[in-house]
């Protein structure tokens, strides 16, 4: 069985405001030269419009007649007029005057009664012997004089009054309803409206925080299996290391080969884990810089020393030009050692054999380090003088269009599924975050077939 909401029951004085509806009645009052008055459905005066009245202050001056008039006006307050058809009823004072009473309708039902009056009927002749009785003793002549003061007025001109009256009223109350309405619906709109957006916000954070546990179980994997992978990996370099020195006896010249193929491919994949794990740590946000007072001429020395080997079976020279006075700079040695052999292994990788790559370190003022060739990169750091490690090369170059585009991670220029170069796309994202971690900036300087340049741009903090 359906049930029905019961309808939400709207009182007058919230459709319709006191100073609307008293501008109202005023009108009136004023036109017609009477006293109006509006009630709400509890009988409660919302709006008085009051004209001078002699008649009814001479009889509540009188004690006798003022109890009647108490008596009266409590009548009158509480008399509930029919809203059927909305036509005007008629209560008599005691004096011979009358009040006309019309009831304010809305969506079928009372809402409120407007009451007009006191008037004399057209018809009365005379005073109305209750008077007299009531109070024997009251002036006669000056009852007389204050009733001529008392508009009269017929039963049509009553009728057609208080319809005017509770006409415009209710035209106003028409409106006025309409807009609540309008409000109300554009309220519950608003409000449908936030419960949907909180709705979708509510799934947006189960998705967002979903995206944030499979970001951390992505991390975990990679740093899991690369570790795993690491372990056996650094067995198998060391055993073909021991194989190829003849440690373990010698080798005919092509198991040597072979064994050093295996050597080879062993360290390319060793480098690509360790990519992997520093990856890692980046993207999980674990990222920490330990800073130590490092000779940066040391540094370099000892990362050309690691990357000699692979240098040398490309039949790659490595020049360095390190200025003999550089200060000794307060920086992470392990995460610049990081950054500065993926450098050289990517300027190394991209040369053409019996190429040249160039290690060069200086300290270059602020305004040198800021000019106008910069590329990539921007400055945290711009009130100090900057160390600058550059490694040049003269290979194949990045093409104009896709030079902003090398340090996004797993990002090759050459993505095809037959590149001549591996690699997973790593190595200048953990530099870039390396670097700006210090903050530093690195900076690119490549034209195609030309050859590249990356300058690791650190601010000096002193040591």
């Amino acid at each position: 069985m359906d049930t029905v909401e019961p309808t939400l029951k709207i009182a007058l004085k919230d459709l319709v405001d006191q100073a609307t509806s008293g501008e109202i009645a005023a009108s009136f009052s004023r036109l017609f030269d009477l006293p109006v008055r509006i009630f709400d459905a509890d009988s409660n005066l919302l709006v008085e419009a009051e004209v001078q009245n002699p008649l009814c202050r001479y009889l509540e001056s009188l004690e006798r007649t003022r109890g009647r008039c108490t008596v009266h006006r409590s009548r009158l307050k509480a008399f509930r007029p029919s809203a059927e058809g909305g036509r005007v009823e008629s209560v008599t004072c005691f004096c011979g005057c009358d009040y006309a009473v019309t009831p304010v309708v809305h969506q079928a039902e009372m809402v409120g009664k407007i009451v007009i009056g006191p008037y004399l009927p057209a018809e009365l002749e005379r005073i109305p012997s209750e008077v007299l009785e009531i109070e024997p003793n009251v002036d006669v002549k000056r009852l007389r004089d204050s009733l001529k003061s008392v508009r009269r007025l017929t039963a049509a001109t009553v009728q057609r009054l208080a319809e005017t009256v509770a006409s415009v009223l209710g035209a106003l109350l028409f409106v006025s309803h309409k807009s609540h309405v309008m409000s109300q619906m554009h309220i519950e709109a608003v409000r449908e409206s936030f419960r949907e957006l909180a709705e979708k916000n509510r799934r947006l954070e189960d998705m967002q925080e979903a995206q944030r546990e499979f970001e951390r179980n992505k991390s975990n994997f990679l740093a899991m299996v690369s570790h795993e992978l690491r372990t056996p990996l650094t067995s198998i370099i060391g055993y073909s290391d021991m194989l190829v020195e003849g440690i373990a006896g010698e080798l005919a010249p092509e198991q040597k080969q072979f064994v050093s193929t295996i050597k080879t491919k062993g360290d390319e994949l060793l480098k690509l884990i360790s990519s992997i794990l520093d990856f890692t740590q980046l993207d999980s946000g674990r990222l920490t810089v330990r800073p130590a007072d490092v000779d940066v001429g040391a540094l370099i020395a000892e990362v050309a020393a690691r990357v000699k080997g692979q240098a040398e079976r490309r039949g790659i020279k490595l020049a360095t030009d390190v200025a003999p006075d550089l200060p000794i700079a307060s920086l992470d040695p392990e995460k610049i050692a990081t950054a500065l052999v993926h450098l050289l292994d990517n300027a190394i990788k991209f040369s053409p054999p019996g190429g040249v790559v160039k290690i060069s370190a200086r300290v270059a003022p602020t305004n040198e380090a800021d000019g106008p060739e910069d590329g990539v990169g921007f400055v945290l750091m711009a009130t100090v003088d900057m160390l600058e490690i550059c490694i040049e090369d003269f290979g194949i170059g990045i093409p104009d269009g896709e030079q902003g585009q090398i340090f996004a991670p797993f990002t090759q220029i050459d993505n095809t599924s037959t590149r001549e170069h591996g690699g997973a796309g790593l190595g200048l994202a953990i530099v870039k975050h390396y670097v700006e971690a210090h903050g530093g900036r690195v900076v690119v300087r490549s034209h195609q077939d030309e050859g590249s340049a990356f300058t690791i741009r650190l601010p000096l903090l002193g040591g």
